[in-house]
């Protein structure tokens, strides 16, 4: 295993850009539930599916409704990053990442 980890560490280094493809789970570690976890957005009881509650068209139509599911549910301020959050942000910092406030490659 440290073989294979150093060997993604070296081609990291030599790397120009890369691309990190992650999903709710990178946030869990923080504390944050996933939409499928048995405390997750899928098992709570709203009056909407989570996917229309957080569609443009529902925060448009019912803002009330929605900054309400927000506070409940998506406000992170009690949350802190984890260490796959910190080393995302170091690859920004060193330009490897991409973020959309970077001049096009």
């Amino acid at each position: 295993m440290e073989e294979k980890i150093q060997r993604l560490n070296q081609m990291m280094k030599e790397s120009h850009h890369i691309v990190f493809f992650g999903g709710a789970g990178v946030s869990t570690e923080s504390g944050i539930p996933d939409f499928r976890s048995p405390d997750g957005l899928y098992h709570q009881k709203y009056a909407y599916p989570p996917e229309e509650i957080l569609s443009h068209t529902f925060f448009m139509n019912q803002t009330e409704e929605f900054f309400k599911f927000y506070k409940d549910k998506l406000n992170s301020l009690q949350y802190e990053p984890n260490i796959t959050h910190y080393k995302l942000a170091e690859l920004e910092k060193a330009r490897k990442g991409y973020c959309s406030h970077y001049p096009k490659y």
